[in-house]
């Protein structure tokens, strides 16, 4: 025979463990100068393009082969090219050569039937049934990870080989055990005796071997970074609609090769599609969805009948029912204690969650139940099914108490209204309300007119009822019950008058798949791009357009019940989480606001202290009397302590190095403050002169001998003794050129400057556009930088790694070595209003009007990716996000702190160990078999993103 024996398995799941079979056959017991012990037919390897057609070659091969190995699995006992490999076997001319090796599933035999069990075992095809008169012999190959190597060494692995090859030998399997080591020790002394001889030969060829060595290193290297890189742009093209796979292929390229690609594709993953929270999975194709009110859980409702209830962030699944059919709609009481689950057999369950307990079947009609809603404020339940009767429940009764027929039909939006005394039914045709008149439920309003359009349309009703309605033609509608019932037409589009539920704007001309809307209005439609939430114009603000990236189309959507701050989607069994008033993954709230009570745009002045402690300035305001605020990040919001007496908003803010004295500083004076009894008290101020004709903030450093460094809006320099209060010029100010007019509408001159962290050096932009650099505290200008530019924006000094940074001509990034007085690197696509650099050196972060903040590689200028802080609530109109917001880093460099006035102080990491943490989180799992064969390589394969 020209094989040993022909393994039949099931490519998935199976592939791996079949490969490493064959290949520990080839090698058990094989004698020390042969390929292999024997020959073994695996269809993925031998297989090549035969005229007469693929089954041709596999019964060819089946022919020539002693023995049959079936790998059998669940899978195995479903597949086609299986059963037709086996039942071959069985009708050709050694059928009674089949070894089985179970690798998943049961298998049990009935030893009165004489056969398996085939109740029992799910594992083998139905072509064996009845085959075998006595219980066989098989092995078990179950415990063989994914990710097994073949190694024999393994006691499991090798005794199953060592069965199926003493089978294949004809020969007693200790004998053949026995053999195996003899060879293995026969080649070890051929090894051995091979070594002595290549000695001189290796002496001679060591040079030659070094050289070559070295260039297989780097070109393995090259590869490796080629690999990666090639992972990266992959992952980035992956984001918009497969935002799993693109994060672990970004995970994946880092560990390949840290390289700026690689880091910027892990940052604009972890930074990407803000709003999601997390993907779960479910076992089955999801067919119904729930939120509680307040962030708790989330249940998911499959076509198989089970429902999964996770916690709201779907780190944890917290209980698993099972509804008996397919679930059609789910609902969480109010205060999220209590679970109603309507099914497709028409069966109504509810699961009390405070209790170990199963759920309670409520008996009914047999039309299926799609609305339901509970009592505001308690346990009892109405559902409406789809023959129009409505069905009242109390909370433990298994019978209706009450029982209504509607006669209306199909039930598409059910609302318990004034206080759960009426009920509003919303049709197709037109709507009902039912209220009580005496002991009984009675019809009291309806209207006959037509609510949804007649074909292709959307529908869909908020959780608690109170808006709902429509998409169609790439426009959303949205009325609500109570504007029907006072008589407003239904159906209000984009364009004309409100509803009260608000008015979302179109859709773009995105096809609709599935449509959700919110209690307060808004809607999210599943598009064949992914997820579009519309939120309605209201007083404050104009109408918008939010898209949820990094999923495909979505067939199920729901809203949280309430303001509607959360949603849930599914296409298939997989579920997104997400969650709409993040700032995004990156971004954590310190629960701190920051108030506003000036029209005029500002940037709050902030800083880190040595420990990390955040100091911040803000205008005064009624609810925090006091503009200085300080706060340890990792202490209770209401630990934050204020500067008594402070009521302006200050320029700068800065430590001194010990961070015990605060320091601030506005356009006349310097003021240093001290912690005292739970608050800062100002215990020094300090003049500075008035610099006329000069507008911008004064810049603020504290050296480590404990003077101050001020540098006013003219480009002076003055040095504080904090003692004696001597002040001193080492830079004089710079003249400010106005014309005629600009003097007669007192128009001021700004000069960009910027001083070191800690006081060494300053930086003043010249008016021809150039940057001079001074050493402090002598005031000698060390250079005269030439950034070629028109206008000079922001500056940032850093002293540890003697670098300045400059944004010039709107949008150009510069970084100038200072040691040398040379520029290293420019790259486009800043920010200019604001810059911020770590103090370890690694990140630079600068600020967009828009308020988008753009990482960049301080090395070598790669811009990272972006984040973008959340709007403050202020006028509408008056100045983007960055012209009310400042940045610092931590002392580490991990972290970026924002603040933003009638906004909120917020940090972002900028860790890559955070990153890798934040997308592995929310991904929730590892590339599948299917994806690694699909994207990785034999170099990016030996790596698994976000194990364990």
């Amino acid at each position: 025979m020209r094989y040993a024996a022909f393994i039949s398995y099931r490519h998935h799941p199976d592939r791996h463990r079949a490969t490493r079979l064959r290949d520990a056959l080839h090698r058990f017991a094989r004698p020390w100068n042969r390929l292999r012990a024997l020959a073994v037919f695996l269809d993925s390897s031998a297989l090549v393009p035969e005229p007469n057609g693929l089954w041709e070659s596999v019964r060819q091969a089946l022919g020539e082969s002693e023995y049959l190995i079936l790998l059998a699995s669940p899978e195995a006992a479903e597949s086609e090219w299986v059963a037709k490999e086996v039942t071959w076997w069985l009708d050709g001319p050694r059928p009674r050569n089949l070894l089985v090796v179970v690798t998943g599933g049961a298998i049990a035999w009935d030893q009165e039937a004489g056969d398996f069990d085939w109740a029992a075992t799910t594992c083998l095809p139905p072509a064996l049934r009845g085959h075998f008169t006595a219980e066989p012999l098989w092995l078990d190959l179950r415990g063989l990870s994914d990710d097994h190597v073949g190694d024999l060494r393994d006691p499991q692995f090798q005794d199953v080989v060592a069965t199926l090859a003493a089978t294949l030998h004809g020969r007693p399997k200790d004998e053949l055990i026995g053999e195996d080591v003899s060879q293995r020790r026969r080649l070890r002394r051929f090894r051995r005796g091979m070594l002595a001889g290549m000695t001189a030969l290796a002496v001679l060829a060591t040079t030659t071997a070094v050289f070559a060595f070295v260039q297989r290193d780097a070109a393995r290297e090259q590869a490796r970074i080629a690999t990666a890189r090639q992972l990266a742009a992959t992952a980035l093209n992956l984001a918009d609609n497969d935002f799993e796979v693109a994060s672990l292929l970004a995970v994946q390229a880092y560990r390949l090769k840290a390289t700026p690609e690689t880091e910027s594709a892990l940052y604009r993953l972890a930074a990407g599609s803000p709003q999601l929270v997390r993907f779960v999975r479910a076992k089955e194709t999801v067919t119904a969805l729930a939120l509680t009110t307040s962030p708790r859980y989330v249940a998911v409702g499959t076509r198989e009948g089970t429902v999964d209830i996770w916690t709201a962030d779907g780190t944890r699944k917290m209980r698993s029912l099972e509804a008996g059919s397919g679930v059609t709609a789910l609902k969480f009481s109010d205060d999220d204690q209590v679970l109603a689950i309507a099914t497709d057999a028409g069966h109504t369950l509810v699961q009390d969650l405070r209790g170990p307990g199963g759920p309670r079947r409520l008996r009914g009609g047999v039309g299926q139940v799609h609305a339901m809603a509970f009592q505001p404020y308690g346990h009892g339940l109405a559902t409406a099914d789809s023959q129009g009767t409505l069905r009242f429940y109390d909370d433990k009764g298994e019978a209706p108490a009450e029982t209504v027929k509607t006669g209306g039909g199909w039930v598409l939006t059910m609302s318990i209204l004034d206080e759960g005394s009426k009920v509003f039914l919303g049709y197709g045709w037109g709507w009902e309300v039912y209220g009580r008149s005496g002991a009984r439920m009675t019809r009291i309003a309806s209207s006959g007119e037509t609510i949804y359009p007649f074909n292709d349309y959307r529908s869909a009703a908020s959780p608690n009822g109170t808006c709902f309605g429509f998409v169609k033609y790439a426009d959303v509608y949205v009325t609500s019950p109570a504007e029907l019932v006072q008589g407003e037409a239904p159906g209000i589009a984009r364009g004309e008058k409100a509803s009260g539920c608000g008015t979302p704007p179109g859709l773009l001309e995105k096809e609709a798949v599935s449509l959700a809307i919110s209690d307060s209005g808004s809607a999210a439609v599943g598009t064949s791009d992914g997820v579009l939430v519309s939120m309605p114009a209201t007083e404050d603000r104009a109408a918008a357009l939010r898209p949820l990236t990094g999923v495909e189309a979505q067939s199920l959507l729901s809203f949280s019940p309430g303001p509607g701050d959360r949603l849930v989607s599914a296409a298939g069994s997989t579920v997104a989480l997400w969650s709409l008033d993040v700032p995004g993954p990156t971004a954590h709230r310190s629960g701190i606001s920051v108030p506003d009570d000036t029209i005029p745009a500002t940037q709050p002045a902030l800083a880190v202290g040595p420990q990390g402690t955040l100091a911040w300035s803000h205008d005064p305001h009624d609810t925090a009397p006091s503009t200085l605020q300080t706060w340890t990040p990792g202490t209770p919001v209401g630990k934050a302590v204020a500067g008594e007496g402070a009521q302006e908003s200050y320029d700068a803010i800065a430590y001194d190095s010990s961070g015990r004295s605060l320091y601030t500083a506005d356009r006349e004076r310097v003021e240093r403050w001290t912690p005292a009894s739970g608050s800062l008290v100002r215990n020094r101020s300090f003049a500075l002169p008035v610099s006329d004709g000069f507008s911008g903030r004064t810049r603020l450093a504290v050296r480590p001998d404990g003077e101050i460094v001020a540098v006013p809006g003219d480009g002076s320099v003055h040095l504080v003794d904090p003692v004696s209060g001597r002040r001193r010029t080492v830079i004089k100010p710079l003249t400010a050129h106005r014309t005629a007019r600009e003097r007669e509408r007192d128009a001021q001159v700004s000069v960009e400057r910027e001083v070191s962290e800690r006081g060494a050096l300053a930086a003043v932009a010249t008016d021809d556009g150039r940057i001079d650099v001074y050493e402090l505290p002598s005031g000698k200008r060390r250079y005269r930088l030439d950034p070629s530019a028109g206008s000079v924006d922001r500056l940032a000094l850093s002293e540890r790694t003697r670098t300045l940074y400059a944004v010039v001509d709107g949008r150009v990034l510069q970084r100038w070595d200072l040691a040398t007085g040379r520029l290293v690197w420019r790259s486009d696509g800043a920010g200019d209003q604001g810059i911020a650099v770590a103090p370890p050196g690694g990140w630079v972060a600068t600020l967009a009007g828009d308020g988008t903040v753009w990482l960049w590689d301080a090395h070598n200028g790669s811009r990272v990716g972006a984040g973008v802080l959340p709007r403050p609530n202020t006028i509408a109109g008056l100045a983007g996000t960055g012209d009310h917001s400042s940045l610092a880093f931590a002392p580490d460099g991990k972290r970026l702190w924002s603040v933003t006035e009638n906004g909120e102080l917020l940090s972002w990491d900028t860790s890559i160990d955070a990153w890798i943490t934040s997308l592995c989180k929310r991904v929730g799992r590892t590339l599948t078999g299917a994806e690694r064969a699909r994207y990785l390589t034999s170099l990016s394969d030996g790596y698994t993103a976000c194990a364990g």
